[in-house]
C-alpha cells in the first residue's frame, strides 16, 4: 500500500518539475511615459555629469538629486 502511495507522489513530483520548465505566456507590456520625478532625475544627473565631469559620482549625484526632489516636490518647475 505504501508504495503505490509513494510512485503516486513521484509522479507528482515529476509532473511538477516538468511544469517549472515550461515558460507561461507572458502580456505584452506598454511603455509608460516617464514620471515627473524620473524626468527631474534625469535632468538633474546630466547637469551635474556635465559639471563635474572627471569627477562625477554617481552615487552622490542621485543622492542630491532625491534630495532637491523633496524639497521643491510640492512647488511646481
Amino acid at each position: 500500500m505504501e508504495d503505490s502511495r509513494l510512485d503516486k507522489l513521484e509522479k507528482e513530483v515529476a509532473e511538477l518539475r516538468g511544469q517549472l520548465g515550461k515558460e507561461k505566456s507572458k502580456k505584452e507590456k506598454k511603455p509608460r511615459a516617464p514620471s515627473a520625478y524620473n524626468d527631474f532625475v534625469k535632468k538633474c544627473l546630466t547637469e551635474e555629469k556635465s559639471k563635474l565631469g572627471e569627477n562625477y559620482n554617481h552615487k552622490e549625484a542621485f543622492k542630491h538629486a532625491a534630495e532637491m526632489w523633496s524639497k521643491n516636490k510640492g512647488k511646481s518647475s
